[in-house]
């Protein structure tokens, strides 16, 4: 049942496509999933090693520790003296976002580092909840791993995951 399926799969192609095209096609393919791995690790690369930590982690006493007061209170100044381009930026990762969440969304049927991918993307997007669905993605050790991995490949300190 399978041969025969693929023979006539096979065989519409051909007849429709030409034999130039899928060969395009197949080359096309392998070449932007290559580009696509190189680029993937570049990014995760180029993280900080503490990207994936909760901004709002307790000390032991329960307040908020003072590293992370100071970030607060810079990106409250930040956002008073934003400028258009900053608003341009912004709109530029929510886009790159939404493409790597939809890239990823695909790969989870197609070959490819899915999860990676929507975990890329949902760190681009600012959205409600985001920092739970990041946490619970995170909680995978496979997620864990391949992401050290790749940072490991890069010469890179490994994340530091709540």
């Amino acid at each position: 049942m399978l041969t025969e399926l693929y023979n006539n799969t096979t065989t519409y192609l051909t007849q429709n496509f030409g034999e130039n095209f899928i060969l395009f096609t197949v080359l096309l393919t392998t070449a932007v999933s290559v580009i696509y791995l190189f680029v993937l690790n570049y990014i995760i690369s180029g993280l900080d090693q503490r990207h994936f930590l909760r901004e709002r982690s307790l000390t032991d006493d329960g307040a908020l520790s003072e590293d992370i007061q100071n970030t607060q209170k810079q990106r409250q100044s930040q956002k008073k003296n934003q400028s258009s381009l900053d608003y341009f930026v912004t709109t530029i990762k929510i886009v790159f976002g939404l493409f790597l969440l939809i890239c990823g969304l695909v790969m989870l049927v197609l070959p490819g580092q899915g999860i990676i991918t929507i975990l890329l993307g949902l760190s681009l997007l600012p959205f409600p909840g985001k920092q739970k669905l990041e946490a619970n993605l995170l909680a995978k050790p496979s997620v864990r791993k391949t992401l050290n991995w790749l940072r490991e490949k890069a010469n890179k300190p490994p994340f530091i995951f709540d």
